[in-house]
């Protein structure tokens, strides 16, 4: 599946390696994302997930974890928007679901270090696409 690559959902992985490498590519991709020339979108799942990944491996505190997602321009997509789409998805890892659903009811690819997500896009390829900084 084609996807235009103007739009993408993002995976709690992702924000994670941005965070873990701010100059590696997961980090290009928010950046980006910040001067308007991508999209980004992810459920709400995914912000509650990242609150508990970074408590649980970095030690943060709420507040620099708002601190870290204020930065970024992501678009926060609440269960009512993908709920009517999540019997639709293929990922068996639960928590993924909601990711999977988010990208059926946008119409757009997922980005995520998961190899399970079937269509998923490639980083490399999305940033050729966007071209250089």
């Amino acid at each position: 599946m084609n996807f235009f690559l103007n739009k993408i959902v993002i995976d709690t992985n992702i924000l994670f390696m941005a965070w873990y490498n701010p100059f590696g590519k997961c980090g290009e991709v928010l950046r980006k994302a910040n001067k308007g020339e991508i999209k980004i979108f992810a459920p709400d799942s995914v912000r509650e997930e990242i609150f508990r990944v970074f408590r649980r491996e970095a030690n943060l505190m709420d507040l620099e974890i708002e601190e870290f997602l204020f930065d970024f321009e992501i678009n926060w997509v609440g269960k009512n928007v993908y709920e009517k789409f999540l019997d639709k998805v293929k990922v068996k890892h639960k928590p993924d679901k909601p990711v999977e659903a988010t990208a059926l009811a946008l119409n757009c690819g997922i980005l995520s270090a998961d190899n399970h997500f079937k269509e998923k896009i490639n980083i490399d390829e999305l940033l050729d696409s966007l071209g250089e900084d």
